[in-house]
């Protein structure tokens, strides 16, 4: 039988390519396929999703798979197919279309729209006989009522082109964290973690910030959510207890069925969280999970050239979460002996614990070593590689390696483990050189789309992070260059914000500006980060004066806690006053940088000042042959120390009492 291929079997995205075989005559964003739709006069079907996503096969194989859908879908509309990971300008805007619509946004995300690509109707995952009706009810719409879907475009288009003061600013009398604080404790699940509803995604940008914030404010009570948070989804189902590695979010409150997929953004920032914490309390249980994790990663999304895959499927098999879930007779016969103490160790049943079988959850027992652990994850390990494994996204995404590097840099920090240092290298090497040419990111390996304001800004992040941890000031360089490149290319003079795409870009709908943080930090909440750092090391009062405005736009935005973490941590950092440290010391002895980095200590910049490098802020410093250490503070400089406990005991440490 002669197997079915639409245009999209030109494209190299894996997910384009999953519906390559479709009978609908798919077509990618293109100028091409836009201009098809004017010419033809016919209604724009735009379907965004992404390779790991649940319901978007599920609706492929209900709908887009049928040969009597299809030859509706032809004959009426052009049918265009987008990767939001590959072009998330796109997947922003008609999200928002869809939410100003009063539709609940998700994907997949599928949205009609007229010649102009204007939206006017919408939704998420449609069954077969509603996306069949959808489709006749807008054939004879648009024949029937042109005029009208037109009108009704232009007024969503307009809603989505109002400036973001008019959409969010928020009018206070006075800002304050503290209220916010308050609003956000009454949101805690204080039994399971996290915040009280389901289903719950870790957020770990979230509770980064919140531990900061109980840390430099004493505040037991919100340390303590952190820490059961943190702890219940190292328990959970969310946390692959025998491979390593987070998914995306949990169905239920209590972190047991996860929506099996993981994505490796959640893992990135996962590391960062769990690192801080060990960083924190040197709990041998954190270091498990960092161990765990890297592990998964190095072994199932590193690529050769150094770069971390994008994502691995919940699906095998065509059922979703397969390949992790267990029959009790099957894990009886794989660990024969062992099956008592495995039993002691997971929650493990006859009954199971999910739909008859058992996804395995760590008890809260301390009676066994990680190293029985390990042996009996080992053991169901290496069965569970003789299933046929979940489809694996192998996209590298610019953004999303940046997370991970900043996420193994703090582990490495926290642990000192070279193995991990090694990864970082490689990774950070791979970005430096073949996801920037010539100042231009790209946005993915091999492919030549430019880089989104969050792939800028989150390189730059993660180069200030590597300068930090290994001082090669190239890097440090390289961050300045690509911050210069986007204050000129990004930055709009009349918001004080930056733009999610740059000057040169496809003109779209809306130009969008990206505020709120979400399972991500905002675009603009790392610039901002990047602005306070880069202006204290540099000494750069453009970077300042942009931070300061920056400031007042948070004051405007703010009223919700979860949606401006990132934002909040950051200014909370800048207020708590950034240390300086200055090690002059004309050796190259790492050991000094690696203790002072293995201590929990966001709000630093630290230079090893040897002399193979120029900034203002070290030409009041001398290099000696002697270890000498300046501890300084909105230039203010304490007398130089000789000894790292000196530094140590100068330092206001963020601490709970």
């Amino acid at each position: 039988m002669t197997r079915f291929h639409n245009n999209l079997i030109k494209e190299k995205n894996p997910y384009l390519l999953q519906h390559s075989s479709n009978p609908v005559k798919w077509e990618s964003w293109s100028k091409k396929s836009l201009l098809k739709s004017k010419k033809e006069d016919k209604i724009i079907i735009l379907s965004i999703g992404y390779s790991t996503c649940h319901w978007c096969h599920v609706m492929e194989k209900e709908s887009f798979e049928d040969d009597k859908v299809a030859k509706i879908m032809n004959k009426h509309f052009i049918s265009i197919k987008v990767d939001r990971e590959e072009r998330p300008d796109i997947d922003s805007i008609y999200m928002e279309a869809i939410q100003k619509m009063g539709i609940q946004g998700g994907w997949p995300l599928n949205i009609f729209l007229t010649p102009e690509k204007k939206p006017f109707y919408g939704g998420t995952y449609f069954n077969k006989k509603s996306w069949c009706l959808i489709l006749e009810n807008i054939v004879e719409a648009y024949k029937e009522n042109k005029n009208k879907i037109i009108e009704s475009s232009n007024n969503f288009s307009d809603e989505l082109n109002k400036s973001h003061d008019e959409k969010y600013s928020i009018k206070k009398d006075k800002f304050s964290i503290k209220t916010l604080i308050n609003e956000i404790k009454i949101k805690f699940d204080y039994e399971e973690g996290g915040i009280n509803r389901s289903p719950k995604f870790p957020m770990p940008s979230l509770w980064q910030s919140l531990l900061h914030y109980s840390m430099e404010n004493n505040d037991k009570e919100i340390y303590n959510q952190v820490i059961l948070t943190a702890n219940k989804i190292s328990l959970g189902g969310i946390y692959d207890q025998i491979g390593g590695g987070f998914s995306r979010y949990s169905t239920d409150e209590k972190w047991l069925v996860p929506h099996f997929e993981k994505m490796l953004y959640d893992n990135g920032q996962l590391l960062e969280l769990y690192a801080d914490l060990y960083k924190i309390t040197t709990n041998v249980k954190y270091l498990d999970i960092i161990n765990g994790t890297i592990k998964w990663i190095s072994e199932e999304m590193l690529d050769k050239s150094g770069g971390f895959y994008s994502a691995i499927d919940a699906d095998s098999d065509g059922e979703e979460g397969k390949f992790y879930i267990w029959k009790y007779d099957e894990l009886k016969k794989i660990l024969g002996k062992s099956t008592k103490k495995a039993i002691e160790i997971f929650d493990i049943s006859k009954k199971g614990n999910w739909e008859n079988k058992n996804i395995l959850i760590k008890k809260s027992n301390k009676k066994y070593s990680s190293n029985e652990i390990n042996k009996i994850a080992k053991k169901l390990l290496i069965e569970r590689n003789k299933k046929n494994k979940p489809f694996l996204d192998n996209k590298i995404i610019a953004s999303w390696n940046a997370i991970t590097l900043i996420g193994l840099l703090n582990c490495y920090q926290a642990t000192n483990d070279n193995y991990i240092l090694k990864i970082a290298c490689k990774n950070a090497y791979f970005i430096k050189e073949k996801m920037i040419k010539n100042l231009k990111i790209i946005r993915i390996y091999n492919n030549n789309i430019e880089g989104f304001l969050d792939d800028y800004a989150l390189i730059i992040k993660s180069f200030i992070k590597f300068f930090e941890t290994t001082q090669k000031f190239e890097f440090l360089n390289l961050a300045r260059k690509l911050t210069e490149k986007t204050i000129k290319d990004f930055y709009c003079s009349k918001s004080k914000l930056f733009y999610y795409t740059n000057n040169n870009s496809e003109k779209l709908i809306a130009k969008k500006i990206e505020i709120f943080d979400d399972v991500i930090p905002s675009s603009n909440s790392v610039m901002y980060y990047n602005l306070l750092f880069l202006g204290k090391i540099f000494n750069d009062k453009l970077y300042l004066n942009i931070f300061n405005n920056m400031s007042y736009k948070l004051e405007k935005y703010l009223n919700n806690y979860e949606f401006m973490s990132n934002w909040i941590l950051v200014n909370n950092l800048n207020k708590s006053q950034i240390n300086e440290i200055i090690i002059n010391d004309a050796s190259n002895n790492k050991s000094i940088i690696n203790k002072i980095n293995s201590k929990y200590l966001p709000n630093k910049v630290l230079l090893h000042n040897k002399g193979d490098y120029s900034l203002d802020i070290l030409n009041s410093q001398k290099i000696n042959n002697k270890l000498s250490i300046s501890l300084c503070k909105n230039k203010v400089c304490q007398l130089p120390m000789d000894k790292i406990s000196s530094l140590f005991k100068a330092i206001n440490f963020p601490k709970i009492s």
